[in-house]
């Protein structure tokens, strides 16, 4: 089969989350065809972390070869075409969701984004963030250039191997990526590892780093997830 041709039975929808309303946003599910996990990758979700959001975009025209991916480029669209964390007056998209196992998201869109975990029973999960500044430095609280994982072990291997891999090219230490546990409460990533079993991580790239590298690398941390599940 040529590189380019799409595999018999695969297909991309193209579904609205929060429709009718000022925050409806595009989730794209790209099917392979082919049993497998299921894989959700999130950008957007704060509009000012460019790279996230940007890389995402990318990643919603990849083609599969099993399973299941859903691709949400923009969670909180109207932040993005703003450039800013969250649109004055919202709250905080990453701390709308549960904080407790019979808890419920606090608004709409960060309800619909939740609900779609449920509906497509998604096995792993990809928060795409940026930090303002590196997190191995002691100066700053920022968690740039981390990545943060609600603990199980098979989480934490591929975790391992994408922060191994990265470094693997950065030779400055404090530039380095940081393997840190345990997303903050009210976060996507936190309410879908505790509360519904699916192995989930924020990757976070540093805003002091060239946007094309931070993007280079949220790409490559993608493609390290698919890679160890099969799917790519």
């Amino acid at each position: 089969m040529p590189t380019n041709a799409v595999p018999t039975g695969a297909s991309v929808e193209k579904k609205q989350l929060a429709v009718g309303t000022r925050d409806a946003t595009d989730l794209y599910i790209i099917r392979s065809g082919k049993a497998g996990p299921v894989v959700m990758i999130v950008g957007g979700v704060h509009g000012n972390e460019t790279a996230g959001y940007r890389a995402a975009r990318i990643v919603r025209n990849y083609q599969i070869s099993r399973g299941t991916l859903l691709v949400l480029p923009e969670a909180n669209s109207r932040a993005v075409n703003q450039g800013v964390r969250y649109v004055s007056g919202q709250k905080d998209l990453n701390r709308c969701f549960p904080t407790s196992s019979s808890g419920t998201a606090d608004t709409r869109l960060s309800r619909e984004i939740y609900y779609a975990l449920k509906k497509y029973n998604v096995d792993w999960l990809m928060d795409m963030h940026e930090g303002y500044n590196y997190s191995r430095l002691k100066s700053s609280s920022s968690v740039g250039q981390s990545l943060i994982y609600y603990p199980s072990s098979s989480t934490r291997e591929v975790a391992s191997k994408i922060v191994n891999n990265m470094n693997s090219g950065i030779s400055t230490s404090y530039r380095k990526f940081s393997l840190l546990r345990y997303p903050t409460r009210g976060s996507l990533s936190r309410a879908a590892g505790q509360y519904l079993g699916v192995k989930s991580f924020i990757f976070e790239t540093c805003s002091r780093d060239n946007l094309s590298t931070r993007i280079n690398y949220q790409l490559r941390a993608a493609d390290i997830l698919l890679g160890s599940l099969g799917m790519k």
